[in-house]
């Protein structure tokens, strides 16, 4: 669920209280209703963090965490709306993997004097899912480095499955249908731990044809 600090004055406290990967205990917290398309997460609710909410150490969290996963012919078929829906999962086989360039970023921090563009890496891939249906993926920034690392290490060394959580889906026209965000999505070569994630290396390792029993004839 998607957290903010509703006042200017209690930023600085919750930015030195909460850190990406640690785990909190988070008490007296407000939650009100999210009525836009455009959200983080598939919850239309969101945690309002104020000055009555405190911020405690916790135990690290050892349950179950669903996946969120999207059928990959939605996204060509245009039934998730593109850029404005929240975060996705997806499950698939690298078959193309593109080479690590540039692209420029609109939305990395200048002073106003600086007017030079600003750079950040990019990877473009393609995954197909256990029915042949192909998906174009960009990971940009640190995790597109990260990526290429991964994938010289790993890359042909097992099935090529992968795992993406929390990746936006931006376009059906045949360009990149989904892209990272930045500090937000990542990925997992072999993943393991995750039903889905079985059920799809199961259909994958085990194909099965509809017309395996029909005898082939010469016409």
């Amino acid at each position: 669920m998607h957290a903010f600090v509703d006042r200017e004055d209690q930023k600085r406290r919750f930015r030195g209280l909460l850190h990406e990967e640690d785990w909190r205990s988070i008490t007296g917290f407000k939650v009100q209703l999210v009525n836009t398309e455009i959200r983080l997460t598939k919850q239309r609710k969101e945690i309002v963090l104020t000055r009555d909410t405190q911020v405690s150490n916790s135990e690290c969290f050892n349950g179950f965490i669903p996946l969120d996963l999207i059928p990959f012919g939605d996204v060509y078929r245009s039934a998730v709306q593109d850029g404005t829906s929240f975060l996705r999962d997806f499950i698939g086989q690298i078959t193309i993997v593109r080479e690590l360039d540039t692209m420029i970023d609109p939305f990395l921090p200048r002073n106003r004097w600086n007017m030079h563009n600003k750079y950040i890496s990019k990877i473009d891939f393609m995954l197909l899912d256990n029915n042949g249906n192909g998906l174009n993926f960009r990971a940009k920034g640190e995790l597109a480095d990260k990526f290429k690392r991964f994938w010289l290490c790993y890359g042909y060394t097992g099935t090529n499955i992968i795992l993406l959580t929390d990746w936006r889906v931006v376009g059906s026209d045949g360009g990149i249908n989904v892209e990272s965000v930045q500090g937000i999505s990542t990925f997992d070569f072999h993943p393991t731990g995750h039903l889905e994630v079985e059920h799809f290396e199961n259909i994958f390792l085990h194909p099965t044809s509809d017309d395996s029993d029909v005898e082939l004839m010469d016409g």
